[in-house]
This record gives structure tokens, C-alpha cells and sequence, in this order.
């Protein structure tokens, strides 16, 4: 009788530990993985006719929002249907994250077929995983592409322009407040010789 008690309170202890074992593994998976941040090409509109896309370009941070330098990434586009090519011909390119915890992807063209599509992003190091999808589109016409690309750089450009304008109106009002107005010039008007003779 005290044999099987001893048994019962063995078998129970294991099935605990046991119990608690899956738990930190999922744990330390969640702490282990990596965040995917698309920074270029999420909702581009590549142009067929003009054979231009816009590349993609990711973000890695690990799980404390760090930057992760020398993290490889794989871009991969679909093999058939509406997608892009790499340097030509390639469907997949590998890049390392720089020291922002920046990968940006080369030599990116579309294919010859419209459509939407997704790029597969994953993002690896040591033990560390992270994936993460890019949607763009393949469309006719003549317009350059869109998303994520040029058109975003040109409106940084313009609210920085728009600031630096507003900032010499303000400082020209400060200046004009703080220094003496400027001397009227007087103006002058004579008038030329009246004469006055027989009616024509």
C-alpha cells in the first residue's frame, strides 16, 4: 500500500514537471522571434509598360524593438502568375540586415503579367525567425511606380520645403518686429506745361 502510494506521488510529480516543460518552450520561441517591418514596396503599383517596380526594403527588430544587424533575409516572389524578377531572372535574393537592422533588395523588376501579388519576407538569425508578406501590384499603362517609392521621397521633400518656408516667414515677422521700419522713400510727380488754345 505505501509502495503504491509512493508510485502515485512519483507518476504525479513527472506529469507536472512535464506539464511545465511545454510552456517555457513556447516562451522562449515567443521571446526568440524576430519583427518585420516593410519600410518599401508594401502597396506599390509597378508599372509593366515601363518595366519598373519598386523594391522592397525591411526592417528587422528583434523582441525588446532593437534594430538586428547581420540578419539574413530572403525575399521571395511567386513563381507563376503576376510577380517581379531579381537581377533578371531570379524569383528569390538574400540580403543582411546593415547596422540599422535595414535589408533593402536589388535589381527588382515585374514580370509581363498584371495583377496583385505577394513577396514572402523571412528574416533568420541564430535562433531567431521572423516572416512577414509585402503586397504590390503589376499595372498597365505608362505611369512610373508608385508605393513606397519615388512618389513617398517627393512628399518627405515637399513638408520639408513647406517647413523651411514657413520658418523664414516667421523669422522675417521677427525681424521686423525687433528692427526699425524701413525709411519711406518720397515720390515725387511733376506736372508738365498746360497749355490752352482754339478748339480743333
Amino acid at each position: 500500500m505505501l509502495f503504491q502510494k509512493s508510485l502515485v506521488v512519483a507518476l504525479s510529480a513527472a506529469l507536472v514537471v512535464s506539464a511545465q516543460q511545454p510552456a517555457s518552450q513556447l516562451t522562449s520561441q515567443a521571446q526568440g522571434s524576430l519583427k518585420i517591418n516593410a519600410i518599401q514596396g508594401e502597396g506599390a503599383k509597378n508599372s509593366l509598360r515601363a518595366r519598373t517596380g519598386v523594391a522592397p526594403a525591411v526592417e528587422v527588430r528583434d523582441a525588446d524593438d532593437k534594430p538586428v544587424a547581420g540578419a539574413e533575409v530572403i525575399f521571395q516572389l511567386p513563381m507563376v502568375g503576376p510577380s517581379g524578377v531579381f537581377n533578371g531572372w531570379l524569383k528569390s535574393q538574400t540580403v543582411r540586415t546593415d547596422e540599422n537592422g535595414v535589408a533593402a533588395s536589388s535589381g527588382y523588376a515585374p514580370n509581363s503579367e498584371a495583377g496583385r501579388f505577394n513577396i514572402k519576407v523571412t528574416a533568420s538569425t541564430g535562433s531567431q525567425t521572423g516572416s512577414a508578406v509585402i503586397a504590390q501590384s503589376n499595372v498597365e499603362g505608362d505611369s512610373s511606380a508608385s508605393g513606397g517609392g519615388r512618389s513617398a521621397w517627393w512628399k518627405y521633400v515637399a513638408v520639408i520645403g513647406g517647413a523651411a518656408v514657413a520658418g523664414g516667414v516667421v523669422a522675417a515677422t521677427r525681424n521686423g518686429n525687433d528692427t526699425a521700419p524701413a525709411a519711406s522713400i518720397p515720390i515725387t510727380i511733376t506736372a508738365g506745361a498746360v497749355t490752352v488754345g482754339n478748339p480743333r
